[in-house]
């Protein structure tokens, strides 16, 4: 139990408190973004890494590397991309690449996956900050799809990765496919694994994947390939060379280098993969799992440029290098990620490890924020004798829209509240009025005593009310689509609000009665929600109604009491609301009164237990 409470935390829970934000020390970015869970993982796999790399005040992977400069130089014509604004026909920059093996750091003639980390630099003279970082590897997949899976590898031993290999097996395959006997880093092909999103000069986003090959067309992929002698190799870094190699310990350095200095230096083709970005977060998931390379007769290698490295760096200078994955920009950007269980983790968890662990190797100042992250781990990191940043970046002030105009502020003091609650009570009366002067003429005509008639009443008017409710809903919110964003104190958020509580005050009246039964779920239907009626159905709960165009729910799919299914999200400070679908697959549970974000997945036969909280775009999947 945390017995000493951070200055300015705001923490939950009662046992174990837990801080979620820290109002004195700006959080990371990539922090702020992580659910509890996936906070869980990172720092302890982040605490691991820092105690190692204290330790040995070097890199956990890729330790010994080699280096060189040069330039990338795009061609003219690129066919099959887009237009882009950095990666554009013609443009040269400034690079920097190094070469290094994945675990083995004393001796190259280890089998061992082979790393080339780039360095875009800008083509502006004067400025020094790294225009992209990408790091690439050979073998054209990862052995961990997300974090929560790479740091499970990284603790378990070798018998428990087999038994694992066994049950996805394509997982093998990325193991031994990266691994090479290498002759020379130059001669060998070079992969990203994972993606970036591409934001084109037309507006367009894709996915894109990096490779780099060598420049002679008769070095194919396959160079240097590891044909499998078991279920997976050793730990890589001990596995040892041949009896009969009698290669320097560092070849593949000394190799490189002499490839630099001579006439050619070295020289790779630089190719992009790209894909549209899928419309549904499934696919999207599926298209980020580095495991499983996309299809190159579906998505094939586009030649954009050539490499050329003429200068030797020094070991030093190497050694120094610092490659970040999360260096980006707006035409360049990481694909982020709120859950562990989210393809995308295993890029933007790992950038963060990454930085946090050069920051100790270097001795540089660490960020409170960071400190406080690791300090909550379950790993204890000495790190008394790391500087400590006084205070974090400022981050760019940005205008903060939620403001309001003097007419706004009037509108939502005297007029929204007034419209609010008498609106939907004079729309109820008028749909009442028939019902209730149907009753009465026919106690007047038949002589039938009123309490005989009052439940016809009643189950009329709420029918009627309903069916209001659903004019309502398309008169004055219209339909939102997945991914819309709109002003907070717009007109249709106005609307909206009105809807809400005339939508409230039918279901006090009837409606909320109907819940669980097939009545309830027609009524969602019309109101928008994409249900599975044939197949059956069970929402009890007005909290699906939230947004209604914005939940889709397959055959046998089950939503509990009170459960809150949120179809829209307040989003950073420019004073948004943005719109994202909730999916329940076939015989997906969401318990009682738990709580689910925009782009939640729940997949067939995944289950969100009662009281919980699935975070944004969270993936609930089966057991």
């Amino acid at each position: 139990m945390n017995t000493l409470l951070q200055k300015g935390g705001v923490y939950i829970g009662s046992q174990t408190p837990i801080m979620i934000k820290n109002n004195v020390h700006g959080l990371d970015e990539r922090i702020e973004e992580m659910d509890m869970k996936y906070k869980k993982i990172v720092g302890n796999l982040a605490a691991n890494l820092a105690a190692t790399t204290l330790k040995v005040k070097t890199r956990y992977f890729h330790r010994i590397g080699v280096g060189g400069k040069g330039f990338l130089k795009f061609y003219d014509n690129i066919k099959g991309l887009p237009n882009h604004k950095i990666f554009c026909p013609g443009k040269s920059y400034p690079v920097i690449v190094r070469h290094s093996n994945s675990l083995s750091a004393d001796d190259d003639a280890r089998i061992d996956a082979r790393g080339a980390a780039v360095r875009i630099l800008p083509d502006k003279l004067g400025i020094d900050a790294p225009l992209l970082d990408l790091t690439l590897k050979t073998g054209k997949a990862f052995y961990a799809r997300t974090i929560a899976d790479f740091a499970t590898w990284l603790v378990c031993g070798l018998a428990a990765r087999e038994e694992h290999v066994k049950r996805v097996p394509h997982v093998r395959d990325a193991v031994w496919n990266s691994l090479r006997q290498a002759d020379s880093f130059a001669e060998l092909h070079y992969y990203s694994n994972i993606c970036r999103l591409f934001r084109f000069t037309d507006g367009q986003e894709m996915y894109v994947k990096f490779k780099i090959r060598p420049y002679d067309v008769t070095i194919d992929e396959d160079s240097g390939k590891v044909d499998p002698i078991g279920i997976l190799p050793p730990e890589t870094g001990a596995i040892p060379r041949d009896e009969n190699d009698t290669r320097p310990l560092l070849f593949l350095a000394e190799d490189f280098q002499c490839r630099v200095s001579s006439p050619n230096g070295v020289r790779y083709i630089f190719q992009l993969q790209v894909r549209p970005v899928p419309q549904d977060e499934a696919t999207r998931d599926i298209a980020l799992d580095c495991t499983t390379p996309w299809d190159e007769v579906a998505f094939p290698y586009i030649d954009v440029g050539e490499i050329h490295i003429d200068q030797n760096l020094s070991r030093k200078e190497s050694e120094e290098l610092e490659f970040n994955p999360f260096i980006r920009c707006h035409e360049v950007d990481v694909i982020r990620a709120s859950s562990c269980s989210q393809s995308a983790s295993i890029d933007h968890g790992r950038s963060l490890i990454y930085e946090i662990c050069q920051h100790l190797r270097n001795g540089e100042p660490l960020p409170e924020s960071w400190r406080i992250f690791l300090e909550q781990s379950d790993v204890k990191v000495d790190l008394s004798g790391c500087p400590m940043a006084a205070a974090m970046e400022k981050k760019e002030t940005k205008t903060i829209t939620l403001a309001r105009t003097w007419y706004q502020t009037l509108w939502a003091i005297f007029g929204q509240p007034l419209l609010q609650i008498g609106l939907p009570y004079f729309m109820m009366g008028m749909v009442i009025v028939a019902p209730l002067s149907w009753v009465m003429n026919l106690k007047d005509a038949k002589k039938v005593p009123l309490h005989w008639l009052l439940p016809f009443f009643w189950v009329s008017s709420g029918l009627l009310a309903g069916l209001a409710c659903v004019v309502a809903k398309w008169v004055l919110v219209g339909k939102k689509k997945e991914g819309e964003t709109i002003l907070i104190w717009s007109k249709r958020v106005f609307m909206d609000t009105i809807w809400q509580a005339f939508r409230t005050l039918v279901g006090d009246y009837f409606m909320e009665m109907t819940s669980g039964s097939i009545l309830f779920s027609l009524w969602m239907k019309f109101m928008g929600s994409h249900i599975d009626l044939d197949q059956g159905t069970y929402v009890d709960s007005m909290g699906a109604l939230l947004n209604p165009e914005m939940v889709e729910i397959q055959g046998g799919g089950c939503v509990g009491k009170e459960a809150l299914l949120f179809g829209h999200i307040y989003e950073g400070e420019g004073g948004k609301v943005k719109f994202g679908k909730i999916k329940i697959g076939e015989g997906g549970f969401v318990g009682s009164r738990s709580v689910t974000m925009p782009g939640v997945m729940v997949e067939n036969g995944g289950s969100l237990p009662a009281l919980s909280l699935a975070m944004k775009e969270e993936i609930i999947k089966s057991r």
